[in-house]
């Protein structure tokens, strides 16, 4: 377990690493997620990520623009863990916080353990696309 005191730091430079596109060091820290956290510290993860897309959201350019109609406009995600990404945050843009653990869950409990990494992948990709326009995941050919 990292815990929230060393997590919610990795998560702020996991995202800026992402946005900033040097997905090397973005990938580096979500290893070490990965590794040496636990399920709580991952999903924290997750709901650290859906939240950055909101607070972006607040922001005058983006104002009123509500997430469902941001994610509506897109096609629905041919593998499992893009519908992961965008059912994750869509229920969290709800404030569905039981969907939110369900899914994760659902991906955190399958008896292959890269089923959770490539669907925070997926996540990650998904809102760093959404806070920055042309990204492209750090999580690529990983397994």
């Amino acid at each position: 377990m990292i815990g929230p005191a060393a997590l919610v730091p990795l998560i702020g430079d996991l995202l800026d690493h992402c946005v900033a596109g040097d997905l090397a060091q973005a990938a580096a820290v979500l290893d070490q997620v990965v590794e040496d956290g636990d399920d709580a510290d991952v999903y924290g993860l997750c709901i650290a990520a859906a939240d950055a897309v909101l607070v972006a959201l607040q922001e005058p350019a983006r104002a009123g623009e509500p997430l469902a109609r941001i994610l509506a406009g897109t096609t629905a995600p041919p593998d499992p863990h893009r519908l992961f990404a965008a059912r994750f945050l869509a229920a969290y843009g709800r404030d569905d916080r039981h969907m939110t653990v369900a899914l994760f869950r659902a991906a955190a409990e399958t008896a292959d353990p890269r089923v959770l990494t490539e669907s925070v992948c997926a996540l990650l990709a998904l809102v760093c696309g959404l806070l920055r326009p042309g990204f492209t995941t750090p999580c690529t050919e990983r397994t």
